[in-house]
């Protein structure tokens, strides 16, 4: 009973600590300053907060906008001493990434700057 009581705790601490994958806060806000001008963008937006680009529990799960955006943006670049010596720098870096990746097909053959004239998300949800 003993083991029991130990292995249910266990568990119930691994999911309390465990929570949604959480975007890099400098690529949601570079996202909501290039986007959030759009109240509908704003809006789903700040529901979906990170899984505007992951999906699931994990930040490796990334939808197709995010895997986009990764590709232009190496998280390694973005650490909290460059964002705070570099601010522009680092803004500018998100903005042009994310301008670059509108042209870019979402998996559906949408492009994702299409999808967000129509005023929705610009990641595919994943089924």
């Amino acid at each position: 009973m003993k083991r029991v009581c130990v292995a249910l705790l266990v568990c119930f601490v691994l999911v309390a600590l465990s929570g949604p994958a959480w975007a890099i806060p400098p690529f949601k806000k570079g996202f909501d300053d290039v986007y959030g001008k759009n109240a509908d963008i704003k809006k789903a937006s700040d529901e979906a907060k990170c899984n505007v680009c992951h999906f699931g529990m994990s930040k490796k799960m990334k939808n197709d906008y995010g895997k986009a955006l990764a590709e232009l943006l190496k998280k390694d670049k973005f650490k909290e001493d460059r964002i705070k010596a570099e601010p522009d720098a680092v803004k500018k870096e998100i903005e042009e990434a994310l301008k670059k990746v509108e042209d870019q097909k979402s998996k559906d053959g949408e492009k994702f700057g299409d999808r967000l004239k129509a005023n929705k998300l610009p990641g595919t949800p994943e089924s």
